[in-house]
């Protein structure tokens, strides 16, 4: 399920991307000072998992504090949701707005980088830096980061040219993303002798539900494995299941 390359996975243009950025304001009294309900705080664990691996938390030289996310153009949706609850603003590349953030992503961000950027955030506000807490198989963190730097799909195995599903998360240290191994299983990826490791992680986005466009095609997966039953890939052309698998494809 995990890949560990030398390094990160897909570098979109700026031109294909959007960017919700903030400036964060507060005291050293609302830290943790506000309570939230299980549903806030899975889009807490959610957005510290976004974060961890598409944002930035940075200190400017005048002492201001902002954080940025940076998406794919196709998932501005995902970001919509963020400057729903908390206001900011999304642009290519730009724009800043005060909002409230650390204190709803502190002590989820687990990241080995974004928690030193945490930190340096914290010291400019007056913010005590919160321990990452224990995760577990229903964390909103992990659906998170895998809006971030996750990939589904599939490819073509063996002589036979077998479809084969994967869930791959990606990222340049091992350490920021054994997270899955330890919860989900899998290795490098998960094929026909882990489909319980695959269906582990399917059965946890039924809780915390990825929000990027990557969820399009979890949906899909159990098409995929009906046409697969029914050996549409290897279909005549002109068929109606060869048909099925082409218009699957272009999904």
């Amino acid at each position: 399920m995990v890949k560990i390359p030398q390094i990160r996975k897909w570098n979109q243009p700026v031109t294909n991307e959007r960017s919700y950025s903030s400036h964060l304001v507060g005291t050293s009294e609302t830290t943790r000072a506000t309570s939230f309900d299980s549903k806030e705080t899975r889009f807490n664990q959610w957005l510290a998992g976004l974060i961890d691996g598409d944002g930035s938390l940075q200190v400017s030289k005048a002492g201001y504090s902002s954080c940025e996310i940076t998406v794919a153009l196709v998932d501005e949706r995902m970001l919509r949701i963020i400057q729903n609850k908390l206001g900011g603003s999304i642009k290519p590349r730009s724009g800043v707005r005060a909002i409230h953030l650390v204190n709803r992503i502190n002590g989820y961000i687990r990241h080995s980088s974004r928690l030193v950027q945490l930190n340096r955030v914290c010291t400019v506000l007056g913010f005590e830096l919160l321990s990452p807490d224990v995760l577990h198989n229903q964390h909103g963190w992990f659906a998170g980061f895998f809006d971030a730097d996750g990939t589904i799909g599939y490819y073509l195995k063996g002589p036979y040219l077998q479809p084969q599903l994967t869930l791959s998360v990606t990222n340049k240290l091992y350490v920021d993303v054994a997270h899955f191994i330890t919860y989900f299983g899998g290795a490098i990826y998960f094929d026909k002798a882990q489909n319980d490791n695959l269906a582990s992680f399917i059965e946890y986005t039924k809780l915390c539900p990825p929000q990027s466009i990557k969820r399009n095609r979890l949906f899909l997966i159990k098409k995929y494995y009906r046409l697969l039953e029914l050996k549409a890939h290897k279909a005549p052309e002109g068929t109606v299941l060869h048909k099925a698998w082409f218009e699957f494809n272009r999904k």
